[in-house]
């Protein structure tokens, strides 16, 4: 039985897979099983996976589940303790799974371990932007002002995943986020100082297109972190006024820097 799970969903992403299943082949660490769920893409997709004949690959094709409802099949069909995250469209480094995998083994009471990532905005390469919260404790008090994990850095544990219910799929562009508070309340979270995922920023990105609902999401999840963590309240404020402006005068950030 391998060790660590990668679970991937995909809709539509004959742009960028074939990079990013490149890069989980070029994996330091090598016992490990992908399984990628083919949302009812319309495109290549489904070729690609086809070519894909390493035995370590779990390739199911279904209708379009929408992402939560995906996501959670896919975990639940996993033979392993261990899932890493991955979009589609994003590069995992070499020793990701290796450098994960070994702190989540050491560190027993960690359910949620996630690490710095660099953004990709076209050709060029940038440090993350969101602030970088390393220890259980500031993670926990941070959750009130953002969401400190990026989705794709992370590895959790198979079995508080199933304990907090899973990711919710009344949730569109949250789900990670909201997860994130009920997995806390069952151990502690982590991010490892090393950069071990490159995260590819597009305009074409359901986050990006969908910026005002996920504002409208995060303030909820927001308020819930604070009230089941606590944080700084004067914090708190500042990136609630923060959203709202946000809301009624939005901006494009990432693709001007």
């Amino acid at each position: 039985m391998p060790i660590v799970s990668f679970v991937i969903t995909v809709r539509n992403g004959e742009a960028y897979l074939e990079k990013c299943i490149d890069s989980i082949l070029g994996q330091t660490l090598k016992d490990f099983e992908c399984i990628i769920l083919n949302n009812g893409s319309t495109d290549r997709t489904p070729e690609i996976l086809k070519q894909c004949t390493d035995p370590r690959f779990k390739i199911i094709h279904q209708e379009d589940l929408g992402v939560s409802r995906s996501l959670n099949k896919g975990i639940h069909l996993s033979d392993c303790d261990l899932i890493a995250r991955l979009d589609a469209d994003d590069l995992p480094s070499a020793q990701r799974l290796e450098k994960q995998t070994m702190f989540m083994i050491e560190n027993p009471q960690v359910v949620l371990c996630g690490s710095r990532f660099r953004e990709l905005i076209g050709v060029n390469s940038f440090a993350q932007k969101v602030t970088f919260i390393e220890t259980d404790k500031a993670i926990k008090k941070s959750l009130s002002l953002f969401n400190p994990f990026a989705h794709s850095t992370v590895m959790f544990r198979k079995k508080p995943f199933i304990e907090s219910g899973g990711y919710n799929d009344q949730l569109k562009y949250g789900l990670d986020y909201e997860l994130w508070l009920r997995m806390l309340t069952l151990g502690e979270g982590h991010n490892l100082k090393d950069e071990l995922c490159t995260i590819r920023l597009t305009e074409h990105s359901l986050s990006y297109q969908n910026k005002r609902r996920q504002k409208l999401e995060g303030l909820v999840i927001r308020w819930n972190a604070f009230k089941k963590f606590g944080g700084n309240p004067a914090e708190a404020f500042y990136y609630l006024i923060k959203s709202l402006i946000g809301l009624i005068f939005p901006s494009i950030n990432y693709f001007n820097r």
